[in-house]
């Protein structure tokens, strides 16, 4: 809003719309699951659609209807954990970001910093790990649910991780 940019938040809490109204924030009570509310929402014509439910279940339905209802909609969607970026996946969302993952690197290049690792070479790791996890994580959503084989490309995947960084040392 301070951009003054045109949006529609929902909420499903009564209680926060009511909270975050007496702030004098614009936001309406309403289920985004829900097909007829993403489309009085605006749905149709947004260019995007912020998906940050807190449930997970509820987030998947919301990304689902999107998906198969409006397929123009871009869908930017937060993710509580790996498995729930697996299930944005293969309900079709590209764009996610893990709730906990960009301070969990951040105070990895802390730490590596605090343990005397140069700030240019922590953050240069920081940002391979991060490459190479997002690719693992692509690997890993098309595996679906098979623990085997995910144990499996976990167990590469950190062989290869470590190879990386050996190379990098040399």
């Amino acid at each position: 809003s301070a951009r003054r940019t045109r949006f529609t938040a929902l909420e499903i809490s009564q209680a926060q719309v009511d909270f975050v109204r007496r702030f004098g924030n614009k936001l309406y009570y309403g289920d985004a699951t829900r097909l007829d509310v993403l489309r009085a929402a605006g749905a149709g014509h947004a260019e995007v659609l912020v998906l940050a439910i807190d449930d997970v279940e509820a987030s998947l339905r919301t990304a689902e209807q999107a998906r198969r209802h409006f397929p123009q909609l871009r869908v930017l969607a937060r993710a509580r954990n790996r498995q729930h970026a697996f299930r944005l996946m293969a309900a079709g969302v590209t764009e996610i970001w893990r709730e906990t993952y960009a301070s969990s690197l951040e105070l990895a290049e802390g730490t590596l910093v605090a343990l005397g690792t140069e700030p240019a070479t922590a953050a240069s790791q920081v940002r391979r790990f991060r490459a190479h996890d997002e690719e693992t994580l692509r690997q890993q959503a098309a595996i679906g649910g098979d623990e085997e084989k995910l144990i499996a490309t976990v167990q590469a995947s950190a062989r290869q991780l470590e190879k990386l960084f050996e190379a990098d040392a040399d």
